[in-house]
């Protein structure tokens, strides 16, 4: 028998074989992805997110960062925290579904990507990794590390961070009054 007779048949056994390879691409990636970052999990963070923000979080945080507003905000006071709870009601209903999204939209990328990286073969590895007792104990501990890792560098940084801010205060102060002469004379 030739070997050409054999071209056919081949070529049709890949074109076969391919999406189902893809399709256990696919599964495989979805199920690693579920594994590392569950999608109800993230699907909370991000609505808790949306929350704080709907309370004024955002916008609170950002006028922390002036000395004069931190001042009116360390005084409690009742009609400045309604209006900062309007703003963020009206933040977290502009954003709010756009994080969520995002957030979507990240899971179904991640599981692309990882798709397109590892084969079939590889991807099964990692997720009998991930579903091994070492992988769940990495999976258990990933988020307190994680928090460890970002309190070591709050600590470390933020003080030369708000030491930095402080400096730089006046000079961005005097170029404000430059740019805004007005602003400056009504103070």
């Amino acid at each position: 028998m030739k070997s050409s007779m054999f071209v056919p048949a081949i070529v049709a056994a890949v074109t076969v074989a391919t999406p189902a390879v893809a399709q256990d691409s696919a599964a495989l990636a979805t199920r690693l992805v579920d594994m590392m970052t569950p999608a109800n999990q993230t699907r909370a963070a991000v609505t808790q997110q949306v929350k704080m923000i709907r309370e004024g979080a955002a916008i609170r945080a950002m006028l922390s960062q002036n000395p004069g507003a931190r001042a009116e905000l360390a005084k409690n006071n009742p009609a400045i925290n309604a209006g900062l709870a309007r703003i963020g009601t009206m933040q977290a209903d502009s954003i709010g579904p756009i994080m969520l999204e995002a957030q979507a939209s990240a899971r179904k990328e991640a599981i692309t990507r990882y798709a397109a990286t590892f084969t079939a073969a590889e991807l099964k590895q990692l997720v009998d990794f991930y579903g091994s007792p070492l992988g769940v104990k990495l999976r258990k501990a990933e988020p307190e590390i994680g928090r460890q890792i970002a309190a070591a560098q709050q600590k470390r940084y933020a003080p030369r961070l708000e030491a930095a801010n402080k400096a730089l205060a006046p000079k961005i102060e005097a170029e404000l009054k430059k740019l805004f002469p007005q602003a400056g004379a009504r103070k």
